[in-house]
């Protein structure tokens, strides 16, 4: 008889159709491996933990936080090799601790107000970075969004004078009519003007006759890092000129100008409006586009943008104008809250709902900068589900995990399903989760889109299901093939990022980026492709075939022998086991095969001559570790020997 020969499984798992029905290049079970190098499949590898600082990690103290619910990759500057790795590690429900690496670790960052962390909100933070800042999203005991200017943490903008400045008659003459003044702050930096508020109320000033100017004095500091105040006058209450900048402490400025006409004109008074405490932050390029709000319910379904970078007026990252109309209510009592946020892509910055999808597209205004579409309410995005990638064209996508559907993908073909090949994983997720329902990132090295979900009971994420974009294909049905699940302690991540492979050297960020994990007292933070264990601790690798029947159905067959055909690895084995007539019984188990090659060869075939047993019509075969913890095995072909038994 012809032998059996099993050439590739790149197609994946799939748990979803019969298992006698799957393609053939797809099994029932691909557990903690991946398709990158192999055709029948790798053990993945497995996660280190990145050391940090002792006010995170407490060192030999007993002050280290017990869970790292955010990471992040900041760019301050267009050098990749330059980025910051930044980590937020929380203690119960009253301490949070922010720390920065750039080629040290550097001192802890002081958070700006108070951050909330009771239930979703210590996983919930967001950041982006644009104009060398980063920008953080999180709700805390103000309604504002914060930053970090590359110095300190602070609230973004600046606030107005809580109050109208005062005045006063100064010397003698003929000071007539009514003056109104309003004042600013501000921040300059090497003489500068980087921040400006609002205006404060508005002093309406008549002199007695008797003054020949006024004394204005400016209303009481904010405290919100202000090193000037500007004061601004008018004769028509309308019409506001910047008269003088004065160091903030100096409390008082004497206005004897006849009039304003010749000085510069004031911007409108709503121009520095500052940004609320929203949940969502991107970019547009040159602008800050964030979403939703924590503060304020009405906001929940709200996207707004700043001016564009170098128009004009100053921190216009930090700001926005109302006058032109800088944001976009999506369906506000429709479809739920606003999701998630993706990256400028396919010509416009995606918006989700649980149930719902938009798109914002430029229109070249400076009033209403974005149209909005509703792109459909067939679908939309669990929060943390939401990234970048490519598809198996190498064209760009947004892929996401939708509620009902699971793993799906915008690009230019549109909406596409994704994880019909992992159905029965996926209806298993927790979206009732209390702490984290899905995290996920695209691995450009390897081509995968990698979520970790919460299934069965858990809180936080305890399985990962891992597509291979280059091994899917486009069906009728979706996006099918190439999926791979992984269980142990990677998939926990609560938070997931990439970042520089050398995180470890005291030196300039590698450009090869790979996954980095935040774990809840597992470690805090693991760098994720090392070792062959999840930190020292175990998992199980695991490849399951489709049953295959044995050529004639009328006709038994003994499994008499076999080779496999394997990446040379000196301290790596393989166990495989066949199962007889759907897993009636295990026939056979060929215990610990060494991959270790005889001479030099990089390829090692190994023959198993022990695989007589019962006979059967239909053989499964599955490759798992052996009990001791294996090196990184590889495994590209597997050809059977068959031997007719007798006739059924």
């Amino acid at each position: 008889m012809p032998d059996l020969v099993i050439s590739s499984l790149r197609g994946g798992m799939n748990n979803s159709d019969p298992a006698i029905a799957l393609p053939e290049d797809q099994s029932v079970l691909a557990q903690n491996v991946e398709y990158v190098d192999s055709m029948l499949g790798e053990r993945r590898l497995g996660t280190t933990v990145v050391d940090t600082p002792s006010y995170i990690d407490g060192g030999d103290s007993d002050t280290a936080v017990d869970r790292v619910t955010f990471l992040f990759r900041h760019l301050p500057t267009a050098d990749e090799t330059a980025s910051e790795f930044w980590v937020l590690g929380v203690t119960g429900t009253t301490t949070a601790k922010l720390a920065r690496k750039t080629a040290t670790w550097q001192t802890e960052v002081t958070i700006s107000d108070t951050p909330t962390l009771t239930g979703f909100y210590q996983y919930q933070w967001d950041a982006v970075s644009i104009h060398g800042k980063l920008h953080f999203a999180y709700k805390s005991n103000k309604d504002r969004l914060h930053v970090w200017d590359g110095t300190s943490m602070r609230r973004s903008g600046m606030d107005k004078p809580g109050a109208a400045p005062t005045g006063a008659n100064n010397g003698s003459g003929t000071f007539s009519s009514v003056r109104y003044y309003r004042v600013r702050y501000t921040e300059q930096v090497s003489g500068t003007t980087v921040r400006r508020s609002n205006p404060s109320a508005v002093l309406t000033f008549t002199p007695s006759g008797t003054g020949s100017g006024v004394v204005v004095t400016k209303p009481a500091t904010i405290s919100e890092g202000e090193t000037h105040w500007e004061l601004e006058a008018s004769t028509d209450n309308s019409n506001f000129y910047r008269v003088a900048t004065t160091l903030v402490a100096t409390t008082t400025y004497t206005d004897t100008a006849s009039s304003y006409t010749s000085g510069t004109l004031s911007e409108a008074a709503a121009a520095y409006t500052l940004i609320g405490s929203a949940r969502y932050l991107s970019h547009d390029d040159d602008r800050l586009v964030w979403a939703g709000n924590y503060d304020d319910d009405d906001l929940a379904s709200r996207v707004g943008w700043t001016p564009v970078f170098g128009a004009s007026g100053v921190g216009n990252d930090e700001r926005f104008e109302t006058a032109n109309d800088p944001f976009k209510d999506l369906d506000t009592y429709r479809h739920g809250a606003i999701t998630g946020l993706s990256e400028p892509m396919l010509g416009g910055i995606w918006a989700f709902k649980q149930h719902a999808i938009y798109k914002l597209t430029r229109t070249g205004l400076t009033k209403q900068s974005y149209d909005s579409d509703k792109y459909t309410d067939a679908l939309g995005a669990i929060h943390g589900s939401v990234f970048s990638g490519v598809d198996e064209t190498g064209q760009p996508c947004i892929y996401f995990l939708d509620v009902d559907q699971g793993p799906c993908r915008i690009g230019i073909g549109g909406i596409q399903r994704c994880g019909e090949d992992v159905r029965a994983t996926w209806n298993t997720i927790n979206i009732d989760a209390t702490k984290v329902v899905a995290s996920g990132v695209y691995y450009p090295a390897k081509k995968q889109a990698i979520w970790n979900i919460a299934t069965g009971t858990s809180n936080v994420p305890d399985k990962s299901i891992i597509l291979h974009v280059d091994k899917s294909r486009t069906f009728a049905d979706g996006v099918r093939k190439g999926w791979v699940l992984w269980t142990g302690n990677r998939p926990k991540a609560l938070t997931t990022i990439l970042y520089a492979d050398n995180i470890g050297d005291d030196a300039a960020r590698s450009l090869t980026l790979v996954p980095y994990i935040g774990l809840e007292g597992l470690g805090l933070v693991h760098r994720c492709d090392t070792t062959n264990q999840d930190n020292a601790v175990a998992y199980t690798a695991t490849i399951k075939t489709k049953p295959y029947w044995l050529k004639n159905v009328l006709q038994l067959f003994t499994v008499m022998a076999g080779y496999i055909i394997a990446k040379a690895v000196a301290s790596s084995q393989i166990t495989m086991k066949v199962y007889r007539d759907f897993e009636a019984e295990t026939t056979v188990t060929v215990s610990n095969t060494s991959l270790a090659a005889a001479g030099t060869e990089t390829n090692v075939i190994k023959f198993l001559d022990n695989l007589n047993g019962a006979e059967m019509r239909v053989a499964q075969f599955e490759f798992t570790d052996p009990t001791t913890v294996s090196a990184k095995w590889e495994l590209n072909n597997l050809t059977i020997l068959q031997s007719p038994g007798q006739s059924s």
